[in-house]
């Protein structure tokens, strides 16, 4: 059964408090790492209590669903500012944009993926991404620029599961340049999903 990831908060307060928990976890994690930084230890740094981190993320591994959440709304927000393209070429400045804030943070991003996978995140979780590709997709094909024929569940899922490859290969292998790799990657399977079908 999927997961669903931590929601947002609509009290101002509360929004501070959870904030609070995430930049402390974030810290903890880049000095100790993922394993070995304790609920507690997070609460303590945020100059909360263990309980009420624990309110707040009820699992650590709920830590990086919203490290993941923050790339993306930040991907939406570029590509909502962006001179309106073709949706094809949104559609890949998305996942750019979210490459790009990986490398940004290299070690916070490879103790978030670690922490993830400890998490059993693969597994249990549904990708996040997936809520925002999709409407993307389905214009695209209202649009014309992929064919009616493409199954847009299949589309999305391929798109979020080449970047989530991408990304823990360049957890295993640190010093690659992941912005390439999802950038060809990504153009692929566009080029793929836009490609016409015969007779169209």
């Amino acid at each position: 059964m999927a997961l669903e990831p931590p929601l947002p908060l609509t009290n101002p307060r509360a929004a501070r408090t959870r904030r609070s928990l995430y930049d402390a976890a974030a810290r903890l994690f880049v000095e100790q790492g993922y394993e070995d930084t304790t609920m507690a230890e997070i609460a303590a740094a945020a100059g909360t209590s263990r309980r009420t981190a624990f309110n707040h993320f009820p699992n650590k591994g709920d830590i990086p669903m919203v490290w993941v959440r923050q790339m993306a709304d930040r991907a939406l927000g570029e590509i909502a500012d962006a001179p309106r393209g073709d949706v094809v070429d949104r559609i890949h400045g998305y996942f750019r944009v979210i490459s790009r804030s990986v490398e940004a943070e290299p070690e916070l991003s490879r103790q978030m993926m670690l922490g993830w996978t400890a998490a059993l995140g693969p597994a249990l979780y549904e990708s996040q991404l997936l809520a925002d590709v999709t409407p993307l997709l389905h214009q695209a094909q209202d649009d014309g620029q992929i064919p009616r024929d493409v199954d847009i569940a299949v589309a999305a899922r391929a798109l979020s599961d080449v970047l989530q490859g991408a990304v823990f290969r360049w957890v295993r292998e640190p010093g690659t340049d992941l912005g390439d790799r999802v950038d060809s990657a990504i153009a692929l399977v566009l080029r793929a999903v836009a490609a016409q079908t015969p007779g169209s």
